[in-house]
């Protein structure tokens, strides 16, 4: 079983108790950022549903999730949205969906946690349309020298307990993918950022 599916089902019951302090931060950032999702919209990501009282009304969402239990915990949340949200679970690196199929992805506090980063999000960029967006509200390594060593240090931690990275370059991950970085806001230090990026397809001029 995967690593990360078995620590996210494990936390899911206690995981409101220790985002929501990041959330009340958040949320005046996450509802800025989310103004950008339209069309055809893949959530990276759901988790308990936390985000989805920051999303503008009206969206056609596909929320997935690898912790089933996460998913369970997001119903309430979900039927509360004023607009579509079909959940269903998937691991990122590896989805089901077909070549050019959304408008929008969107990814929250996710590259930190899967295996592999680039791969994840080469996968992110098959299933996006060639003029749509990648909207990040990602968690990432400082430039700060001491908070990068505080993060890779804390990292062996939470690599170990939760399969979880604090020392991750998600900017420098999504270039590698092939995408453009065109909108780039630190949160909370240089820490903490929303970022939009697209990429120019095979063939666009």
């Amino acid at each position: 079983m995967n690593k990360n599916k078995k620590s996210y089902d494990r936390v899911s019951k206690v995981f409101d108790f220790f985002r929501s302090g990041d959330m009340a931060r958040w949320s005046p950032d996450q509802r800025t950022l989310f103004k950008n999702l339209n069309g055809k919209v893949l959530y990276i990501g759901v988790g308990t549903g936390q985000e989805i009282i920051n999303f503008p009304p009206g969206l056609d969402i596909t929320a997935v999730d690898i912790s089933y239990e996460m998913l369970k915990r997001s119903r309430q949340r979900v039927q509360k949205y004023n607009g579509n949200i079909h959940r269903c679970q998937m691991d990122a690196q590896t989805t089901a969906f077909a070549d050019n199929t959304f408008d929008t992805v969107l990814t929250v506090c996710v590259l930190c946690s899967v295996k592999q980063p680039v791969i994840c999000l080469e996968e992110l960029k098959r299933v996006l349309k060639p003029d749509g967006e990648l909207v990040m509200f990602e968690h990432v390594l400082s430039k700060n020298p001491i908070y990068a060593f505080i993060l890779k240090n804390m990292s062996y931690i939470t690599e170990f307990l939760e399969g979880t990275y604090l020392d991750r370059d998600t900017v420098g991950n999504a270039e590698r993918a092939g995408f453009n970085i065109h909108s780039h806001k630190n949160v909370y230090l240089d820490i903490v950022k929303a970022l939009r990026a697209s990429y120019q397809a095979k063939g666009r001029f």
